[in-house]
């Protein structure tokens, strides 16, 4: 970091002002509920994580992401319509996860009934990280200097001015942050307008937009069972939700389209038992409280159901009232299955990606991934261990469940003392991943607990719409009738932070500026 990057406080102050009144105008927000021991009668909010100016990142690597979504949504769609595949690979991990277990055994329940709904919609995000291989660059451009005669440093120069991309997850359950992402975009355009930051190239931002597309074309695609019934989107939520300001515009976008669209939040899982029924051709019915004839829904749009806790048996018996419904799931539970961190670590596996997609398509995607090995007993799984034992080795290295939300993932030099706390069985829940080392860059940012300056690292997000028709059994059965890229998110933390997620407070909401 240079010292003429740091921004003088005076001029921090006059952006921080600009920042919160924007961000209060135009709902980037954190909502605390209500609370019992509290006079005030109404909730509380504050600011989400933002960045202070924008932080660079490659052009040419924003547009690889870009380019490259319509792929990864191709293959997601086909890994969750091939149950055959699916099953050898979740079956032996339902032994040791009981979460993973919990919800194959919802999706076997469905299959055994039959499925009534054959549409399904997805809205994906890939996540991912600027990366130095210096290892792997010194090998190959060692090999190129000997063969070709070029300059070593030159070459190591430029692949550290152009580092790689490389995926950390694809997430296919509940993608958050297309909102704020937006929010955060428009406010610093205005700001570079001002003369605040001259970071003029931020790209354009329709995650919001493009979701909310999705949703009012899988609406309309849905047949109701009853002419006379009203229909509704249904969006599963949390409790006590802090970031409703992620989720309601949405909400807020689809009641202005022509014709409005309603949709309805309920409460996973409680509120679904109570307020939603199955009818007699299993359509999903939900009675609000304020009229007196049920909705039947046309799409339920799942914001909750991603955390073991919220399958209790309650939780269970919601989620698959859900799946049994007539309803179009976003996702659906092989869907969501298909984004599990070992089904992301068994697509790495040489010859799996040509499975489903043409060799050029395969080679785009597999440019991406960090090595990934499973932890079980198979001759990989016991390569694995020896790496995640060694106290130097393990710093290159993440263990990761197949768990989302963020706080789940243990880190380098934690690695062995974990692994050695737990038995072999509890071992295979989990994944081992080769560490994206990412070049430092300079950022500003601001939390709800502190302003940052000096070296921060970013995470691109890039999201993916697909609807799509399951005509039978196996992937070659889907008929893929949307595949789109939407908008895009953006995170950044300091330097030496090992988690991301900005509502548990690790990163912040940022823009890119292209260069």
């Amino acid at each position: 970091m240079e010292e003429d990057n740091t921004l003088d406080d005076g001029r921090v102050e006059r952006i921080l002002s600009e920042l919160e009144d924007y961000q209060i105008s135009h709902g980037s927000l954190l909502k605390f509920p209500r609370r019992a021991d509290f006079d005030s009668q109404i909730a509380e909010a504050q600011p989400i994580g933002v960045s202070i100016i924008p932080t660079g990142f490659p052009r040419s690597r924003f547009e690889q992401a870009q380019r490259i979504q319509t792929i990864y949504n191709e293959l997601y769609v086909k890994v969750a319509e091939d149950d055959a595949w699916l099953e050898t690979v979740i079956r032996p991990l339902t032994r040791a996860d009981d979460f993973v277990a919990k919800l194959w055994s919802i999706w076997e329940s469905v299959r055994d009934e039959g499925e009534v709904q054959q549409l399904r919609c997805g809205i994906f995000r890939s996540d991912y990280m600027l990366h130095h291989d210096l290892a792997g660059n010194m090998v190959h451009h060692c090999e190129l200097a000997h063969i070709m005669g070029r300059d070593l440093k030159l070459d190591l120069r430029r692949s550290l001015i152009n580092p790689g991309l490389k995926q950390v997850e694809f997430n296919t359950y509940s993608c958050a942050g297309a909102a704020h992402a937006t929010i955060v975009a428009d406010m610093h355009r205005y700001l570079a307008r001002k003369g605040y930051h001259g970071a003029v190239d931020i790209p354009s931002n329709n995650g919001l937009k493009s979701i909310t597309e999705l949703l009012a074309e899988a609406h309309k695609e849905y047949l109701p069972t009853d002419g006379t019934r009203q229909t509704a989107i249904l969006m599963t939520v949390q409790p006590n939700n802090v970031n409703i300001c992620d989720e309601r515009p949405t909400e807020y976008a689809l009641s202005e389209c022509d014709p409005p669209i309603i949709l309805y939040r309920v409460e996973f899982s409680g509120e679904v038992m109570r307020c939603c029924s199955l009818g007699p051709n299993r359509e999903l019915l939900f009675q609000p409280p304020e009229v007196t004839k049920p909705f039947e829904i046309s799409v339920v749009y799942q914001r909750a159901g991603y955390e073991p806790q919220e399958y209790g048996s309650q939780g269970i018996r919601a989620r698959l009232m859900l799946e049994r419904s007539r309803a179009i799931k976003c996702p659906s539970i092989l869907s969501h299955i298909s984004g599990l961190k070992k089904v992301q670590q068994e697509l790495t596996r040489p010859g799996t990606l040509e499975k489903y997609l043409e060799p050029e398509n395969a080679f785009l995607l597999r440019q991406t991934f960090m090595t990934q090995y499973p932890m079980d007993e198979s001759e990989d799984g016991r390569k694995a261990l020896q790496l995640a034992l060694d106290e130097r080795i393990c710093e290159n290295y993440i263990l990761k469940p197949s768990l989302e939300g963020g706080g789940h993932n243990v880190f380098g030099e934690d690695i062995p003392d974990f692994l050695e706390s737990i038995t072999p069985q509890e071992r295979s829940k989990f994944i081992l991943m080769r560490k994206i080392d990412p070049p430092e860059s300079y950022g500003a940012l601001v939390s709800p607990t502190r302003v940052f300056q000096g070296p921060v690292v970013s995470e691109l997000g890039i999201l993916g719409l697909c609807l799509w028709r399951r005509n039978g059994q196996g992937h070659e059965k889907a008929e893929i009738m949307k595949n789109s890229r939407g908008g895009w998110t953006f995170k950044t933390k300091p330097y030496g932070v090992a988690e991301m997620s900005v509502v548990k407070g690790y990163g912040c909401f940022d823009c890119p500026f292209l260069f």
